[in-house]
């Protein structure tokens, strides 16, 4: 239809991890024939090397990053600095989404100097809700038009219908076990990581009984390279909320902290060992004896099970200005990380210890 009608189609994407690896135009045509399906960069690229999922608490970050920043890159740089309209279809259910993004815009405008992007929302102007706009779609083309779901949105958990998603998961057995693995991956670094606020995929999955998918995820698990990780976290504590009014911005002050409140979380993720997974369990297991220390065993978080070996554990998880430190075994592939300060931070809560 966009051939037909000689309308321009251009496919965007980032280049690279970094904002200053810019982007890469995919396709630029008004002649189009093909959807690329990815770039360079992807987000599962950039999820799978972290070992985590996207965040609920982040709100739309990751769509920030690998969705908004390369189309508003080029549209930008081919603007000639004009403001450049911009047409959203937010439906009449999404009008907290239009005040957001109206929002966020005006920061992006004041930070430019200049007017960026005029926002507009054709659908919250004519009223119409999801409803309305699939028949509209359905009255002048025949169609009946699915809901767009990103595979590892944990918004689709909460906010999307469920019986649908599932469906689509069904559908792409091959995707839902990729993105089962990286749930795993992440949960096997950080218990609390499930896709979703407060549920797993894998219960999701599971519960629909999609068997092709968990079969694909399972014989993924056994097939493909396994690490032994070892994961340390420092949790300072928070300032007090009139430490803030009082001294700004800043301040290192001991006694402005609270232990009840959650400050900066520091984190270093490092590859112990490498093999097929039967390695890296034994690799685990002998460590344990080293360490005396037991091999934890748990399916409470995950169902598919998860091991780990602590050697600081954390006597409360609500109070902060403490330490964990522990070896898990997961599927191989996440660099090697620590958060800037991270070496300090953990010599100075460890001291003595």
């Amino acid at each position: 239809m966009l051939r037909q009608k000689g309308i321009r189609y251009t496919q965007v994407a980032r280049a690279g991890r970094m904002d200053s690896a810019g982007v890469a135009v995919l396709s630029d045509t008004t002649n189009p024939g093909k959807v690329v399906s990815q770039g360079p960069w992807t987000l599962m690229d950039e999820m799978e090397e972290n070992g985590t999922v996207p965040q609920y608490a982040g709100g739309h970050a990751c769509s920030q990053k690998h969705k908004a920043f390369p189309i508003e890159r080029l549209q930008v740089q081919q603007s000639g600095g004009q403001t450049v309209g911009k047409l959203f279809g937010y439906n009449a259910d999404e009008r907290k989404r239009a005040v957001k993004a109206n929002k966020f815009q005006a920061r992006r405008n004041e930070k430019a100097g200049y007017e960026t992007f005029a926002l507009d929302y054709p659908l919250l102007r004519l009223g119409w809700g999801r409803e309305d706009v699939q028949g509209y779609v359905k009255d002048r083309l025949g169609i009946d038009m699915s809901k767009s779901y990103c595979p590892v949105c944990p918004f689709s958990g909460v906010c999307s219908p469920q019986p649908d998603h599932l469906k689509r998961l069904r559908k792409y057995p091959a995707l839902a076990a990729r993105v089962l693995r990286l749930e795993y991956l992440a949960m096997a670094l950080n218990k609390s990581m499930s896709l979703y606020k407060e549920d797993t995929l894998f219960r999701r999955v599971t519960e629909d009984q999609n068997t092709e998918a968990l079969g694909q995820f399972n014989a993924r698990l056994d097939e493909e390279a396994w690490s032994v990780y070892r994961l340390r976290r420092a949790y300072t504590p928070g300032r007090r909320p009139e430490c803030k009014t009082a001294h700004g911005d800043r301040c290192t002050k001991p006694e402005c902290r609270d232990s009840s409140i959650k400050g900066t979380v520091y984190r270093s993720v490092e590859t112990v060992r490498t093999g097929s997974r039967t390695e890296a369990g034994t690799f685990l297991h002998n460590a344990a004896t080293a360490l005396d220390r037991p091999v934890e065993h748990s399916t409470k978080s995950h169902g598919a099970g998860i091991d780990r070996v602590r050697t600081r554990v954390r006597p409360d998880p609500k109070a902060y200005g403490t330490v964990e430190d522990f070896y898990v075994t997961a599927p191989a592939g996440v660099q090697d990380k620590a958060r800037d300060g991270f070496a300090a931070v953990w010599a100075s809560m460890t001291a003595g210890q």
